[in-house]
């Protein structure tokens, strides 16, 4: 009997062969790392990002404007060295990517907001949000990658299709490496994906597996099992950029994730309506967010060091895809969870409720 290839299979095929001739030269030296302004259109409204900017700059200490513009434009361009070495140290790089959380909380905004009023009042402030985001940050990989997906699940969501996580990943993935097939050498989409399919696919993996389908994790216990998923899937990319990572990286996660899109908003706020409440608000936490990072970065006993630009550390890959064809087996297998009934909210896409879920976490 002759297996037919399933149509899924193509876009899957395509990008592991762009990816792994990425890598391989990459690591080889056929082609060096770009640039982060290389090849990378400059954003539609320019002149308006440069005046927030200038806002929030004049707003904030030096030591925290830096880091509070790269979690809400995904702009590293003003965080000084030693600060970029402390973030990658601990595992944080992900959270100064203009991705899925960014826009997640963008979004969540905005159809809480609209939505009320009708669907379709809902979907147009939900898009429009999408070219705004776009239009401030520019066509970077992270953000296209980013608009490229909500795009997709809120039309989905619209049409009351069927989108499942995995295939929005891999369209809007095969999507941006036929604009750009080098792509996956930047580190910006390669985080951006990774941690985006770490909320998606492998986090309600673990949370089925340990809680079933009738029981759901409570506050802690989501973070946790999110910021292990993000820090499983983000290492391997993190040590080849890099050359190290921290073990405590996931306690990193738990101790800032849980305050990034309020100091999101405390920011945004400061930069559209300068105060010195919300600048004074948004101050405090950033500098909470380094000391953090800055304490963890020193226990070295919990560092990781390798050679840089080794092609070989993707490998690890292998050990966490059969952990997670283990976990699906093993649900499905379960008799506890057998017995799977949809949720109340199941009109609602599952990629949708990722993304909110994405932008709490």
């Amino acid at each position: 009997m002759k297996t037919k290839l399933h149509i899924s299979a193509l876009p899957i095929i395509f990008c592991v062969i762009i990816i792994a001739l990425d890598i391989f030269a990459l690591g080889a030296g056929i082609i060096k790392q770009p640039k982060t302004k290389q090849n990378q259109a400059e954003p539609l409204l320019i002149d308006f990002k440069t005046d927030f900017k200038e806002r929030i700059k004049s707003a904030l200490p030096d030591e925290s404007e830096g880091l509070a513009l790269g979690y809400l434009l995904g702009d590293k361009s003003e965080l000084g060295a030693s600060l970029k070495e402390i973030i990658a140290a601990v595992g944080l790089t992900h959270l100064i990517v203009a991705s899925g959380a960014h826009l997640g909380i963008i979004l969540k905004f905005a159809k809480k907001s609209f939505g009320k009023i009708s669907r379709i009042v809902g979907l147009i402030a939900a898009l429009a949000s999408v070219a705004l985001f776009i239009g401030i940050i520019g066509l970077t990989p992270s953000a296209l990658r980013a608009g490229l997906v909500a795009t997709l699940s809120l039309l989905a969501t619209y049409f009351g299709r069927d989108l499942k996580p995995g295939r929005l990943i891999l369209y809007a993935a095969t999507a941006t490496i036929l604009i750009n097939p080098l792509y996956p050498t930047n580190l910006s989409w390669l985080l951006s994906f990774a941690s985006f399919s770490a909320i998606l696919i492998l986090a309600p993996a673990l949370e089925l597996y340990f809680y079933g389908p009738d029981k759901k994790p409570g506050t802690l216990a989501s973070l946790l099992i999110a910021s292990l998923s993000a820090t499983l899937l983000t290492a391997p990319i993190l040590l080849f950029y890099f050359g190290q990572i921290s073990l405590i990286s996931i306690l990193a996660n738990l101790l800032i994730s849980p305050t990034l899109a309020v100091t999101m908003l405390f920011t945004f706020l400061t930069g559209v309506l300068p105060n010195p409440i919300a600048a004074f608000l948004t101050h405090l936490l950033v500098q909470y967010h380094i000391t953090v990072s800055t304490i963890l970065s020193e226990q070295t006993i919990f560092l990781i060091n390798i050679d840089k630009n080794n092609p070989l550390v993707f490998l690890v890959y292998l050990p966490i895809l059969i952990g997670y064809i283990y976990l699906k087996r093993s649900s499905r297998l379960s008799p506890r969870h057998s017995m799977r009934q949809k949720p109340e909210a199941s009109k609602i896409l599952l990629a949708e409720k990722s993304f909110s879920g994405f932008s709490q976490k």
